[in-house]
């Protein structure tokens, strides 16, 4: 945990969980205490986790490596991700709550995907897929099928982080996620055919990227291959 980063806490901890690791009674304690006092409890900000002046000065980055620009972006997906990260380790927690009423408050919620608004809507995805929320699935499918409207024609999507969007869709149980999986597979495919950087993001974009064709119905024998590649 690092009480000086946001971004930095949320990263370690989600690595852990990605990778099928347990977080100890105590570790759990102390990283929702943390990510609960990053919240703002009143005024226009209200729900909200605050990044920290850290993140905002080296920036924030998506678990799967790619950038944010911009600090309206940092809030966003920074709040959605920890309310994620709270559903999982401590769903009662207030806060969680409180996050998630701000985040259903954005544009992002209702269709909007100008700009970094975009990688916004696929953070709250990731959050509803979690959620536990009787419209879950509505508001999934709603997300969904605005992704599906923004079909580059390549495997990809226009506005919308590739290998961040992949993540939310292995994670989504529901058949529009596995429609765009199977629409991404040749882009997935051509990723695992060259070489990726041997670093910390290269190695979880790889991990999705297999996840996803995994998911999407890729042969067992290839899709073994590749795993093993």
């Amino acid at each position: 945990m690092d009480p000086h980063s946001l971004a930095a806490t949320l990263d370690d901890v989600q690595e852990t969980l990605f990778y099928g690791g347990e977080l100890s009674a105590g570790r759990l304690e102390a990283v929702a205490a943390y990510l609960a006092g990053r919240q703002h409890r009143s005024g226009e900000w209200a729900g909200m986790l605050a990044p920290t002046e850290r993140d905002y000065h080296t920036g924030v980055r998506l678990f799967t490596g790619e950038k944010l620009q911009t600090k309206l972006a940092a809030r966003h997906v920074l709040t959605a991700e920890t309310a994620r990260l709270l559903a999982l380790l401590r769903p009662a927690d207030p806060a969680r709550r409180r996050a998630e009423g701000w985040l259903l408050r954005q544009c992002f919620a209702d269709g909007c995907v100008i700009g970094e608004c975009a990688h916004s809507a696929v953070a709250l995805m990731r959050y509803l897929a979690v959620s536990g929320r009787d419209d879950a699935p509505a508001r999934l499918q709603a997300l969904l099928a605005r992704l599906s409207r923004l079909r580059s024609g390549s495997g990809r999507w226009r506005r919308f982080p590739f290998y961040y969007t992949l993540l939310a869709l292995v994670e989504i149980d529901l058949p529009g996620a596995l429609e765009e999986l199977a629409y991404a597979r040749p882009a997935g495919e051509r990723y695992l055919r060259r070489a990726s950087p041997d670093d910390a993001f290269g190695r979880r974009r790889r991990a999705v990227v297999q996840q996803a064709l995994l998911r999407c119905g890729r042969p067992p024998a290839v899709a073994q291959m590749v795993l093993l590649s």
